[in-house]
């Protein structure tokens, strides 16, 4: 539990603070909270690579909800963890406008990919072989 709970730690600081370029490079965390985010933002399709940047966050995605994944899910063997892990893609879209972030519901649907590629991973190498 503490593992999951360190984890979310981890993807909301990703998601939420400031400049992901500053976090990357220098290491640095800012949050700038605002009460008026731009909710109607999360419904925009704009997924054209902008930047080397944005692919790297889109890596970057997958791979943080790929390992939430195997956590929540106790690698493939409680597919309720999948709701979870979702929920929790979707809350960090949803909390991103209001820390001067662009959060995107088209984010959901790639975090989905780490979400349910771990799952169906875990699943193909725990299956018995036939001989």
């Amino acid at each position: 539990m503490i593992a999951i709970m360190l984890w979310c730690g981890v993807l909301f600081v990703g998601t939420c603070t400031v400049s992901v370029s500053l976090l990357i490079s220098d290491y640095y965390v800012h949050f700038d909270f605002t009460s008026h985010g731009r909710l109607a933002d999360l419904f925009l399709l704009d997924i054209m690579p902008e930047s080397d940047l944005y692919v790297i966050q889109k890596i970057g995605h997958i791979t943080g909800f790929f390992i939430l994944s195997l956590l929540l899910t106790k690698g493939g063997k409680q597919p309720s963890g999948l709701i979870w892990a979702v929920l929790y893609a979707l809350l960090t879209e949803i909390l991103q406008p209001f820390f001067n972030r662009d959060g995107r519901l088209i984010d959901v649907l790639i975090d989905s990919v780490g979400i349910f590629g771990a799952y169906g991973l875990c699943r193909l190498l725990r299956r018995p072989k036939r001989f």
